[in-house]
């Protein structure tokens, strides 16, 4: 068995999600990609041997062998792609932008765990990195809703209700009521389903365009 990191481009900085064995242990952060240059992008697609190691900077993380024009890449904690790593993997908890997370020691910790786990069956730990495939409706469905996205579906859920309600009112009601109610009802289910399909990198990113609107059209 092996780790599987699934990766999101961005120009900004990568994302990823690592798994083992069809279980999600953390989610990654990295450099952007750009052509594997030193210091500044992220390393190829790949599959790599795992190694742990302890120095006494960084305590116990791990090292990725066998790179094509890189060395000494390796995966430990850190909070900001950009201003934090040269070509590394950072494992964190919980994205909180393109290249940006938080709680990576306790990701950190996680994955050694995990990582000891894989050891004990297999002398040899490999890590296939690849990017992420297109999801299928049935696939976003069953992944976590993002927090943001989980209000919507909330307000979604309780605007559907408004406008069922109006629409079984036993009242006579005026025809633009009822006509209101219903484009209330259909937009309502729209942004439930919308929300219930919406996964945590497309939360991310488009929470970082709404701010650069923002920012853009601030005076």
């Amino acid at each position: 068995m092996e780790f599987e990191l699934k990766r999101t481009y961005k120009p900004s900085g990568t994302n990823g999600a690592l798994w083992y064995d069809g279980s999600l242990v953390c989610h990654t952060i990295e450099l952007p990609w750009r052509e594997n240059k030193v210091n500044i992008s992220c390393i190829p697609e790949g599959r790599y041997l795992l190694e742990k190691r302890i120095t006494h900077e960084r305590g116990f993380h791990l090292i990725l062998k066998n790179l094509p024009g890189r060395s000494w890449i390796l995966i430990h904690p850190a909070n900001d792609a950009l201003t934090e790593l040269q070509g590394c993997i950072a494992p964190v908890m919980k994205l909180s932008g393109i290249g940006k997370g938080i709680h990576s020691r306790k990701a950190m910790d996680k994955l050694l765990e995990s990582f000891e786990e894989v050891q004990k069956e297999n002398e040899l730990v490999y890590l296939t990195i690849k990017k992420q495939s297109n999801m299928n409706i049935i696939k976003r469905a069953q992944q976590p809703t993002p927090k943001f996205f989980k209000k919507l579906r909330t307000a979604g859920l309780i605007l559907a209700a408004i406008g069922g309600a109006i629409l079984s009112a036993p009242i006579s009601l005026p025809a633009g009521v009822i006509t209101l109610a219903g484009y209330l009802t259909v937009g309502a289910s729209v942004l439930t389903a919308v929300s219930q399909v919406t996964v945590e990198n497309e939360s991310i990113d488009s929470k970082e365009k709404l701010s650069k609107s923002q920012d853009h059209a601030s005076p």
